[in-house]
């Protein structure tokens, strides 16, 4: 089991049971007050911090002098000194609040949006992982979570119930940052897209966009929209007849969500887990992609059983909170990329190209009928974040499946290669949707760490033609050999089928510390020859 190491400025009850959602994930080590910095042998850090604990007195009345021009860079040296330590090869979850009531003027320190704004920044720039414990303070209520008997008796500042839901915040939020992100929301339609039933009710008795109700169910399609425009792919699982769900998308005058924003669909009377099957392999992807929201506890109840890969959110007991809770959905990735933006259409253009696909004689000509352009793109400041996207994210063509943080692909293209590889075709521009990390382990001996590629753009040969670059610049280098490092994972057999095909060498590990994976093999690059890089044009 992992130890994960948890400081704070309150005494936080060691071994108190408010911490089992903690303690069924790690060996839950408590730091000495004061010591923020990850304990040696830590798998893992957590700080809470609260800030009437943290800031000293001298320092609160001198912030409450200064102006805001001046203000800004005093917090801003400060936090630099506190955060900078932190940031290291172990992950560090850091989150800050205050649980000091506001009088009837306002905060008692009128600083503190301005401290809060700039710890989010510095959370970033550091690449520390953000708790938000204010989020977590005022969806659960200060009066809920603070408790003076317990700061006065026991030094510590909170309740009961506060100190459950604090290990429950910092679990999930471990959860959502080491499980890769999901890529779909899957939504039912009658009561959850809408108020009724399409089958029975007719358009005109659907409760959407009037009062009450109906703004609720707009809402929440807005709620929808938002994390479509994010990059998350939109798909409906409803048991209906699919000309009534139709219907309201191009009929009902209040519908926030349109046709066009939906990936994938299955609407029909089968099980809701046979749909969402049908969904993820539609959209070439994994079950553990998907989330799914219905409104029916007998449905969610069928999926969980059934695939117990697919997430299946459990709304709030009251629809009133639906819009907020959807928002406020952990799984998703937050980081938003310019590749996000491009999903949809690069998913669209996968249905087009299959279209296109089984009316081409050949694969040769469906090739050369797509108009391939790819570039290779070197890693820099610019795409780090997309990188980090990639390894994270990618599984089924990805060699080695190893989960790299943004600073690791830096120190690595650093001392060796890192390049992204875009791709557009007739349908669509897909974006950056590869990623290769290579080390040199000898003058003219390199070693393959990581390439991935996205589902989205397989079946076009980009990986023959990215390889064959990677080899160009490689020999430009000096280096003729190239060790390709792969490891099995649970949904990567089409990259290792793709190894088949080349001419390898199965050969030694140069480093098994440096490089961890269970499969080595040489590939000669002064001979290499690869197929279908001739239809593609490159920049």
């Amino acid at each position: 089991m992992v130890t994960l190491s948890l400081a704070s400025t309150a005494f936080l009850m060691p071994g108190n049971a408010a911490w089992a959602p903690l303690t069924s994930q790690a060996s839950l080590q408590f730091c000495p007050q004061g010591q923020w910095q990850p304990p040696t042998g830590s798998d893992g850090h957590v700080i809470v911090w609260f800030w009437e604990q943290l800031l000293p007195d001298t320092l609160c009345l001198h912030w409450h002098l200064l102006d805001e021009a001046a203000l800004i860079p005093e917090i801003d040296d400060w936090l630099a000194q506190l955060l900078a330590p932190l940031s290291g090869s172990v992950p560090c979850y850091v989150g800050a609040c205050t649980l000091q009531e506001e009088g009837a003027a306002g905060a008692v320190h009128p600083w503190l949006p301005q401290l809060e704004a700039r710890f989010t920044l510095a959370l970033a720039r550091y690449r520390l992982r953000n708790l938000g414990l204010g989020r977590w303070l005022a969806e659960q209520g200060r009066r809920h979570c603070a408790d003076e008997r317990n700061r006065f008796l026991l030094s510590c500042p909170l309740s009961m119930a506060g100190l459950a839901s604090l290990a429950n915040w910092i679990a999930t939020c471990r959860q959502r940052a080491e499980a890769p992100a999901r890529k779909v929301l899957v939504l039912d339609c009658d009561n959850t897209l809408w108020g009724g039933v399409i089958g029975e009710d007719g358009l005109a008795g659907l409760a959407l966009g009037q009062d009450g109700a109906g703004k609720l169910y707009q809402a929440f399609q807005e709620a929808a929209v938002y994390w479509q425009r994010r990059g998350v792919l939109l798909a409906l699982c409803s048991k209906n007849a699919p000309e009534d769900v139709w219907l309201v998308f191009e009929q009902h005058g209040a519908m926030r969500l349109r046709r066009e924003q939906i990936a994938a669909a299955a609407i029909g009377w089968e099980a809701k887990s046979h749909g969402l099957r049908s969904i993820a392999d539609g959209l070439n992807l994994g079950l553990d992609a998907l989330v799914l929201w219905d409104d029916s506890p007998l449905e969610r109840a069928e999926v969980r059983s059934a695939l117990p890969q697919v997430e299946v959110i459990e709304p709030p007991a009251e629809i009133w909170a639906w819009p907020g809770a959807l928002l406020a959905y952990g799984g998703f990735p937050r980081t938003l990329t310019r590749d996000d933006t491009l999903r949809q259409a690069s998913y669209q253009a996968l249905a087009d190209g299959e279209r296109l696909r089984t009316s081409a004689d050949s694969e040769q000509d469906y090739l050369a009928t797509l108009a391939l352009r790819a570039a290779l793109q070197p890693l820099g400041p610019d795409n780090l974040a997309r990188a980090g996207q990639l390894t994270q994210k990618t599984n089924q063509f990805n060699l080695a499946c190893r989960r790299h943080k943004v600073a690791d692909i830096e120190t690595l293209a650093a001392t060796g290669w890192g390049w992204l590889v875009s791709l557009q075709d007739r349908f669509a521009d897909h974006g950056l949707v590869g990623l290769v990390l290579i080390a040199r382990v000898g003058p003219e001996l390199a070693f393959l760490d990581t390439l991935a590629l996205s589902c989205r753009v397989l079946s076009r040969g980009l990986e023959y033609w990215l390889l064959a670059k990677v080899a160009e610049a490689l020999r430009a280098s000096g280096v003729r050999q190239l060790i390709i490092g792969a490891s099995r994972a649970e949904r990567n057999a089409p990259a290792l089928a793709w190894l088949e095909s080349l001419p390898l060498t199965p050969c030694d590990n140069p480093d098994p510390a440096r490089f961890p994976h269970e499969h080595c093999y040489v590939l000669a690059l002064d001979t290499l020859n690869l197929p279908f890089v001739e239809f593609y044009r490159h920049d």
